[in-house]
């Protein structure tokens, strides 16, 4: 944890407030207001209304505990300007982004994405010297930059970053489901919801099922899944999906309907692999995960602590429906973010979502 004095601890929470009064004051609660703001939103994120409507009540932590403030002021580095570089595919992380950002520095300057600007928009208009939006950042030595992204962005801001920054690299992560008792459909729903928001384009998403047991276990939560997911097809309906995403989901159903049983939801896939072994789960799923768009893998485990850590170094957060495993995850993966089925994406504001890098960062 970083240690700072009380008058700094101070000021850097006051930032934090103001920026989540701010949120609280820019975003309707309710009504028309609402619905309307949902339906210009759906344009720009790809995001249905619904899905708009859905990611702004359940992945916006705009009232966090006395704890979770006193966390992250205490866990993130101070510095004299801050930097962000925000991702296009999830629209609510610019939220927990600025936070992270302000409670470091009292200069903080932002790069929005070119294809997602709605939250950032709105916030930028009323933050009055909170923090700067900029085309390009001008990153000096002992300056601090979060960014987020795919890890081809993270290796060019390695080769462009002036020598003595501190980088804090957020690059490609996925999570992924445990289910260690039998296939229920409740279970399966609270899966489906975490891999539904937000179209499954978050780092918290999951894209893999772990089961406990053997290829028949899988089979019926697979069915469970398909099901949930069809469900959801019609309460939280898809957005639209981009050119590349469809390309990728195009390529993706065909390779897995060569090797496995593909069941399709009517708004996305699961699919049943068997793989020989945990120690071969990475390698296998690095080159066969899939893509964003509610399509998940089922994979019948034998050991599913032992799988878990052989996906460590992307693993960003796993759901678990069994308690006394999930204590034992969270010792074995401090990198990730370990909770029930349906809250994955509902993390602590506590600090930066992806555990996975150096609280300190990284030197340029």
């Amino acid at each position: 944890m970083t240690q700072r004095s009380p008058l700094a601890a101070a000021a850097a929470r006051q930032r934090v407030e103001r920026l989540l009064a701010l949120t609280r004051e820019v975003l309707p609660r309710e009504g028309a207001e609402r619905a309307a703001l949902c339906r210009r939103w759906a344009e720009s994120t790809g995001l249905s209304p619904a899905g708009v409507h859905f990611a702004l009540t359940h992945c916006l932590e705009l009232y966090p505990s006395e704890a979770e403030l006193q966390q992250l002021i205490a866990r993130v580095p101070a510095a004299p300007r801050a930097h962000v570089i925000l991702p296009a595919q999830v629209f609510v992380a610019a939220h927990r982004a600025l936070a992270v950002a302000l409670a470091a520095a009292p200069e903080v300057y932002v790069k929005p994405s070119r294809r997602d600007g709605t939250l950032i928009g709105a916030l930028a208009a009323g933050a009055a010297g909170l923090f700067q939006c900029v085309e390009q950042l001008d990153v000096r030595p002992g300056e601090h930059v979060w960014a987020y992204g795919g890890d081809g962005t993270m290796q060019a801001l390695r080769r462009q970053l002036p020598a003595g920054a501190v980088l804090h690299a957020h690059g490609s992560g996925f999570g992924v489901a445990v289910c260690a008792s039998a296939a229920g459909q409740e279970q399966a729903l609270a899966i489906a919801r975490d891999a539904a928001c937000l179209d499954q384009r978050g780092c918290l998403s999951p894209r893999l099922v772990l089961v406990s047991g053997g290829p028949a276990a899988a089979q019926r939560w697979a069915e469970q899944l398909r099901d949930a997911l069809a469900q959801l097809a019609v309460e939280l309906p898809r957005g639209e999906l981009t050119l590349d995403e469809r390309a990728e989901e195009s390529w993706y159903r065909q390779c897995v309907s060569c090797f496995a049983p593909l069941l399709d939801s009517g708004q996305g896939t699961v699919a049943v692999r068997s793989w020989q072994g945990e120690t071969e789960l990475a390698s296998a799923v690095a080159l066969q995960l899939p893509p964003a768009g509610r399509h998940l893998q089922v994979i019948p485990v034998a050991d599913v602590e032992r799988a878990l850590c052989s996906l460590a170094p992307w693993l960003t957060s796993v759901s678990c429906d069994d308690a006394a495993l999930r204590s034992r995850l969270e010792a074995l993966l401090p990198g990730a973010r370990v909770c029930a089925p349906g809250c994955m994406q509902m993390p602590a504001f506590d600090g930066p979502v992806d555990r996975r890098p150096a609280l300190g960062g990284e030197l340029a």
